[in-house]
């Protein structure tokens, strides 16, 4: 059965928080984090609670996910010109995460997010996070859901591009391989990041 991908409801939320929780607990970034598996799994649950249920809903994040049948397969966020911008809601959503983690690592991953990578003049997406299932990798779902963001953008009225990271070095043939140009690369404490550039209009 083919993979489709569609918006994702508020009633697949947990299944996106389970999918994010297990691909990036094993990223280089969140291992860096939280070297303890447990505790890495737990504020890496947390993280992407707060994601999910609060910077997607209150920035207007668009969330969509690959279904095969009625199976989330993999998910992809991402902001758009037209998002909503930072906002007090979001400061107490934070709070509320951080008093929720009770471990002061977890603002290393707030930290990375903030990090000015790569940045442009002209409007554009910003793919956020982007993960596929441990059981559907390597069948084409990462793509799907890539192309899913890029046709977005293309037919957006303004944005000329798509601005994507990542710390995991495995990665960078895959944005390659997918017509990412790789701009540029640094390091954020012992972590190695990579930035990318996809034009569209």
């Amino acid at each position: 059965m083919e993979a489709i991908v569609k918006p994702l409801k508020a009633e697949h939320y947990p299944e996106a928080v389970d999918l994010y929780t297990e691909a990036f607990s094993a990223d280089p970034l969140f291992i860096f984090a939280f070297p303890e598996k447990a505790q890495r799994l737990r504020l890496t649950r947390i993280m992407y609670e707060f994601v999910v249920y609060e910077m997607v809903t209150k920035l207007d994040l668009v969330l969509k996910g690959a279904f095969i049948g009625n199976t989330l397969t993999g998910c992809v966020i991402y902001t758009t010109p037209d998002s909503s911008g930072w906002n007090d809601s979001m400061n107490e959503a934070i709070d509320k995460m951080r008093k929720k983690a009770r471990d002061e690592r977890i603002n290393l991953i707030g930290e990375y997010a903030r990090l000015n990578k790569y940045s442009t003049d002209v409007e554009h997406f910003y793919g956020n996070e982007l993960a596929v299932g441990a059981d559907y990798r390597m069948h084409g779902i990462g793509k799907l859901l890539n192309d899913s963001m890029v046709d977005e953008c293309m037919k957006h009225r303004s944005a000329r591009g798509i601005i994507i990271d990542t710390a995991n070095e495995k990665n960078v043939k895959t944005y390659l391989k997918w017509g990412w140009q790789l701009k540029t690369s640094g390091m954020f404490y012992d972590i190695k990041y990579f930035a990318f550039w996809l034009p569209v209009k």
